[in-house]
């Protein structure tokens, strides 16, 4: 185990040691153990940081005559919520004074010395860029910054809707003094401020955001291109479309950077703040040589027997979704023989009753074990981590998603797998896997278990393209005022070919934000496909028909080909498949009815080619249940993925980019236009009325929110443009006779929203 020494000698790696394995130190040893830390202060301030958080971690079995000099010492250094939280005080004046001069301006709690750091930098006006630890509490500067009332118009940018709903969360009791906003059609107040949690490309699709005083922006690293994040260029274009107001502030938080674009950081007045400050230590055990392997992959016997080993909540880090899912579902059946009592979590039930009764996750998550990937559904995703946060479930099987700023509180981390996807984790990747082992306030010790080599530590800088502009691709380019393009590459002759383009088809090409060459191929080929009868048909359609599978195999084909890259091509999966599913959406059928639809299929296909006669599925799944449940566990990870890639995001996206083309290519050849609006709204939003898709948003199952949909119109006259607050407030008045009708998993999720 490797732990923090000095140079003080043997004796004082002992009395550490003691401390890593929470045993009793004498007074003699505490008195030493101090005075070394002391002098460390002055040469060596992480080794000092470090034991005393062993010290913190041991506190039980420290001799009470020596705690008073602990308790200076965690002054010294700036512990101040360590020392709240332990309730340590002190008739020292000078240490109350600097204890008071920590404490936050608007929430009731301690700074620690590099948070009141932070927080100076904002609060005196500067714009920062800051990296630092995951266990840092970077988050918590977001709500004090929106707890001082100071800005009326703030926008939080976060990569994952699950992070955003954690935000919300947090953020709702400031509901008097500011509208939380978290869809694109919501208005915005103008009798009060405004918080718009949103991502990137909701921000571009935000149609006249007010004036914004302050941008927070988290994850800040995915701006740049190096990182080969495909999401660069809607993150740098939200970026410049809130940085209109040249006097909005901004906060961009990230972990583990070492440098960020010096232009960048001069043209916008900003400061990097760079820190290692940490009240969280991180033990490392290398078992990467102590364990077989199978081509590649640790067996997974040796997995489960340091899972068998460990305490406390573990993450396993995997490399895909379907490693994640294959190792939680595997592990649960390694517990089948050891008498464990299964855990009731309503989720459960709801996956029984809404997903099939089959999936191999319900069994997983009464043995205690979860699996958190970017293809769950929201509300699963959400009631997962908060099941782990709550210590309801011991074990997250989890992919990089976890490493984008959700918050748990795990003891352990299992590094699994070295590839995220088929990429090699490199050194950037790891240390965001690391720091979820422990998190402040929680565990002052985190325990990270290599089953693999980890990366050499690097040296990690962030480019801006916006400023640095090398490289920098038409999507983004076109976005900047002609006097900020640099003469570097072929920057300058992009952007004049762009700016040589009809006007009304520049505004449309950047509203749309994807690929700019790519919509102009799709345009060319419009052009020449409405001049076509029997083609124009497939353009200028307004409502679904018949004729849909048609519909909808054009638009996706001219997309598939010119709006995505070979790589993504080849992680889509069928065309054919995707759009039938689309198809199946426009029609009103739900995922479940899809899920319950492809099971029936694919069992029936399994036992034909068994030549095995039937008279049910069920029949099927006793007669072959391993294949069977590898079967439904299959059918479900595709509709899952299907649902969050496609019917979510991608389909809708592409229906809208096309229509936009088409209405522009008619009205150019003097032809009547299509209107693919309904279709591609429909499919995103599960075909849920505009006032109930706020719940949508906020988590809620599809399925109560159809229900719910259909008890409050028959009780009352709900019109189309009801505000959120409507919404809510008639589920609010409404509970007694809704709960009749939902189940308690949903009743759950619903209360916590209300």
């Amino acid at each position: 185990m490797a732990y923090a020494k000095y140079v003080g000698g043997a004796r004082m790696d002992t009395i550490v040691e003691k401390l890593i394995n929470h045993e009793t130190i004498s007074i003699s040893e505490s008195f030493e153990l101090a005075q070394e830390i002391s002098i460390a202060l002055s040469n060596n301030e992480d080794i000092a940081f470090k034991n005393l958080i062993y010290v913190l971690d041991n506190w039980e079995n420290i001799p009470l005559s020596t705690k008073e000099i602990w308790s200076e010492l965690l002054e010294a250094v700036g512990f101040y919520p360590y020392i709240e939280k332990l309730q340590l005080h002190s008739n020292d004046l000078g240490f109350n004074l600097r204890k008071e001069y920590h404490r936050s301006d608007s929430l009731n709690l301690y700074f620690h010395e590099g948070q009141k750091q932070l927080a100076s930098l904002i609060f005196n006006g500067k714009n920062v860029v800051a990296s630092a630890p995951t266990s840092f509490g970077k988050s918590l500067l977001i709500e004090e910054i929106v707890a001082s009332k100071l800005f009326k118009n703030i926008v939080i940018i976060q990569p994952t809707l699950a992070l955003l709903d954690e935000t919300r969360n947090k953020l709702r009791k400031y509901k008097d003094d500011y509208k939380i906003i978290v869809r694109t059609n919501q208005t915005f107040a103008s009798d009060k401020g405004n918080i718009f949690l949103l991502t990137a490309e909701r921000v571009l699709e935000y149609k006249d955001l007010p004036t914004i005083d302050f941008l927070v922006l988290d994850e800040f690293y995915k701006l740049s291109n190096i990182r080969g994040d495909n999401r660069s260029n809607v993150l740098n274009n939200a970026f410049l479309k809130v940085m209109k107001n040249k006097n909005c502030q901004f906060y961009l938080l990230g972990p583990n950077i070492d440098n960020v674009s010096k232009e960048f950081l001069t043209k916008y007045n900003a400061e990097f703040y760079h820190t290692q400050y940490t009240l969280v230590n991180t033990n490392i055990i290398d078992k990467y040589n102590a364990v077989k392997t199978h081509g590649t992959k640790v067996v997974e016997d040796d997995l489960f027997s340091v899972l068998d080993n460990v305490s406390e909540q573990t993450l396993i880090f995997c490399s895909s979704p379907n490693t994640a899912r294959k190792l939680a579902f595997q592990y649960a059946e390694h517990l089948d023989n050891k008498n464990l009592k299964i855990r009731n979590l309503p989720l459960i039930d709801w996956i029984d009753k809404n997903i099939s009764w089959g999936w191999s996750l319900t069994k997983c998550l009464g043995y205690g074990i979860g699996v958190h990937d970017g293809a769950m559904p929201k509300h699963i995703t959400t009631s997962t981590i908060n099941y782990f946060n709550q210590k309801r479930i011991d074990y997250l099987f989890c992919t990089n998603t976890i490493i984008e700023g959700v918050n748990t509180s795990a003891k352990n981390v299992v590094f699994y797998d070295n590839k995220i996807g088929t990429r090699d984790v490199d050194y950037f990747d790891y240390a965001n896997i690391m720091g979820r082992a422990g998190r402040m306030m929680e565990h002052y010790v985190g325990q990270v278990i290599n089953l693999k080599r980890p990366p050499k530590k690097e040296y990690v800088a962030v480019d801006i393209p916006i400023v640095d502009q090398n490289p920098i691709d038409s999507d983004v380019l076109v976005n900047l005022d002609e006097n900020q393009i640099k003469p570097i590459n072929d920057n300058q002759q992009r952007y004049e070919k762009f700016r040589a383009l009809d006007p009304e088809l520049q505004i449309i090409l950047k509203r749309n934000a994807v690929s700019i060459e790519g919509q102009l191929a799709i345009l060319n080929q419009l052009k020449t496909d409405i001049c076509n009868p029997q083609i124009y048909r497939l353009i200028a359609w307004t409502q679904p028909d018949k004729n849909l599978h048609e519909y909808m195999k054009y638009i996706l084909d001219l997309c598939w080909e010119n709006l995505s890259t070979k790589e993504e091509r080849k992680s889509f999966g069928s065309r054919d498949w995707i759009r039938t599913k689309i198809v199946s959406i426009c029609y009103g059928d739900s995922l479940g009815r899809i899920i319950e639809n492809d099971v029936e299929y694919q069992l029936k296909k399994l036992a034909n080619s068994k030549n095995f006669t039937y008279t049910s599925i069920v029949d099927i799944y006793k007669a072959f249940t391993k294949e069977a449940q590898q079967t439904i566990d299959k059918v479900i990870e595709n509709a899952f993925s299907f649902q969050k890639n496609w019917q979510q995001y991608r389909a809708p996206k592409w229906i809208n980019v096309v229509d936009s083309l088409q209405k522009y290519a008619c009205k150019k050849l003097s032809r009547i236009p299509g209107d693919y609006s309904y279709v591609a709204e429909m499919i995103e939003n599960s075909f849920v009325k505009p006032p109930f898709r706020i719940l949508l948003e906020y988590g809620v199952p599809d399925n109560a929110i159809r229900t719910i949909q259909n008890i409050l119109t028959r009780q009352t006259n709900i019109l189309d443009d009801a505000t959120e607050e409507d919404i809510m407030l008639l589920i609010k008045n409404n509970l007694t006779l809704l709960k009749a009708f939902i189940g308690k998993y949903e009743l759950e999720i619903i209360e916590r929203v209300i």
